[in-house]
């Protein structure tokens, strides 16, 4: 009586094709394909269909699973049946990864795959295992930080799925154990550049769960400060999505309410954010206040973090001024909103792609609510029609917007004003796929 195992051997052997190449076109192991093709194992519903259809069975391996699968219940747990295990769901997982990343553009090639297996077969024989590993992932998590202010988010969206894909892997191995506080520190830097970059492509609502992911890594790791800088990442981008002002505010009352009190970014972070949602409700003390808070905090930061000005991880002194430039940017203060811009373009660097752009969109948008509509338009024009296509990312977008937002009704149909929103009509982030 013919099984799956001598089916799919039998059409394997009558098409020429290898374990090893339907593997590759199923997204399972090559091991564990083998262990079911010698009825070791009896497959799931899922694997005996993605099989069916490589081999182009015409629904026979599916019967014969699902034959095996009664014969099995019907036996009970009798000698030689084998339940679904942690390996099983791992293969499902990891299928479901690779096809993943197989959508973005990011799966890794035949060649790369044997590359890995060797280079891992000579670390175990050298001793060299996962925690040494650990190292060079917080490095790349480092070296992100410098790629995120400089690389268009597309770019980087692909790179950061298949990386994530890997230390997903090394920590689920490590769960529970040493290194796995460690493993998820480095999990949730990855997975909170990949709501940031999601949120510069213009998908906010992808990027919800990757925010949520990388709080949970975070407060996992016992890293307080890495928290308190996942949760004012995501208010920042909040802040640019028009989220409503009471919510965030309220989420970033919670983070301090939950944090030491210690100098870090993550305190720095939440504290310049607080200072840009009292200016958008017109408390001009309370944002005042926040930031000289922020100027306090700054003053406490180790010059490793102060004197990065090209790592989103740093936190330097542009980040004071900016906040500053958006503060008098909404409370109509135009004298400081210039000296603010002119202070913050002093210390970033002359190739920043994105932030000098959203700079001169905040002064454009405070020049229009101080009452120079048309010169403020006019500017906010010139600055958003010479950003790259790549670089509109959704926070430039939101600061151009705001600019139009600002014009006053009666002004609207003014022919400059006109030709802006044109040009913002046209100007839309780019979309991942």
């Amino acid at each position: 009586m013919s099984t799956f195992g001598t089916e799919m051997r039998a059409l394997m052997a009558e098409q020429s094709l290898s374990l090893r190449k339907l593997a590759r076109d199923v997204h399972y192991t090559d091991g564990y394909l083998s262990r079911i093709s010698r009825d070791v194992r009896i497959p799931s519903a899922d694997v005996a269909q993605a099989v069916d259809a490589a081999l182009k069975a015409g629904g026979r391996l599916i019967a014969l699973a699902q034959a095996a699968q009664d014969s099995a219940d019907q036996a009970g747990s009798v000698e030689g049946e084998e339940h679904p295990t942690r390996e099983d769901d791992d293969e499902m997982h990891r299928r479901r990864l690779l096809q993943a990343l197989a959508t973005l553009g990011a799966a890794s090639s035949p060649a790369a795959d044997a590359l890995q297996q060797i280079r891992g077969g000579v670390d175990r024989a050298i001793g060299r295992d996962e925690g040494s590993h650990l190292e060079e992932w917080e490095e790349t998590v480092a070296e992100y930080g410098y790629s995120y202010l400089l690389l268009p988010p597309h770019r980087l969206l692909r790179d950061l799925a298949a990386d994530l894909v890997i230390v997903q892997q090394a920590a689920s191995r490590h769960a529970g154990g040493r290194l796995y506080p460690a493993w998820c520190r480095v999990t949730s830097g990855l997975s909170m550049l990949m709501a940031k970059s999601l949120c510069n492509a213009g998908q906010s609502r992808l990027a919800r769960e990757w925010w949520s992911t990388a709080q949970h890594a975070a407060l996992t790791s016992g890293d307080i400060d890495l928290s308190l800088w996942v949760t004012g990442e995501r208010l920042v981008h909040g802040l640019y999505e028009q989220r409503p002002t009471a919510i965030l505010l309220r989420r970033a009352d919670e983070a301090l309410a939950h944090s030491t009190g210690a100098p870090g970014r993550g305190m720095a972070q939440v504290r310049t954010v607080r200072a840009q949602l009292f200016a958008l409700q017109g408390d001009v003390t309370a944002a005042a206040a926040e930031l000289r808070a922020s100027e306090t905090v700054l003053q406490r930061l180790p010059g490793s973090v102060t004197r990065d000005v090209r790592s989103v991880a740093g936190w330097a002194e542009d980040r004071i001024r900016y906040t500053e430039a958006w503060v008098h940017a909404h409370t109509g203060d135009r004298d400081r909103l210039d000296a603010a811009v002119e202070r913050a373009r002093q210390v970033l660097p002359a190739d920043d792609p994105r932030v000098r752009a959203q700079l001169s969109l905040l002064r454009a948008a405070g020049h229009v609510r101080a009452g120079d509509a048309t010169e403020g338009v006019r500017h906010a024009h010139t600055v958003y029609e010479a950003q790259p296509a790549d670089h509109r990312t959704a926070m430039v977008t939101s600061l151009a917007r705001q600019v139009m937002d600002a014009v006053p009704e009666a002004g609207r149909s003014e022919p400059v004003v006109a030709a802006y929103g044109e040009l913002l009509a046209a100007g839309a982030p780019r979309s991942i796929t």
